[in-house]
């Protein structure tokens, strides 16, 4: 679900979300305590959408990247409903960020 990496005083948390990969850049020693408490709500089980995320993401001013992947255990209908998904949503961000 999640993978850690540091670079640069930068802490990288990969969370992925269906097809959808979301690369959170925490830094170390100021962001901590707001790592621990997505990680904590994810691993409790809290369900969290792609907007969900990104929103958190926002308020809490996480850099964010997301990055949509094709899953060859998914099928092609599932694969092509999360890329629709996905760019329907990447373009909502767009739209605000104007």
């Amino acid at each position: 679900m999640r993978y850690m990496g540091e670079i640069a005083n930068r802490e990288v948390v990969l969370i992925q979300y269906y097809n959808v990969l979301f690369h959170l850049i925490f830094r170390i020693g100021l962001d901590e305590y707001k790592k621990n408490i997505l990680i904590n709500r994810i691993d409790s089980g809290e369900v969290l959408l792609m907007k969900d995320i990104y929103i958190w993401c926002e308020q809490h001013q996480i850099p964010v990247d997301m990055k949509f992947i094709y899953r060859k255990d998914f099928s092609v209908t599932a694969n092509l409903w999360n890329s629709y998904s996905f760019l329907r949503f990447h373009l909502e961000v767009k739209k605000k960020r104007r």
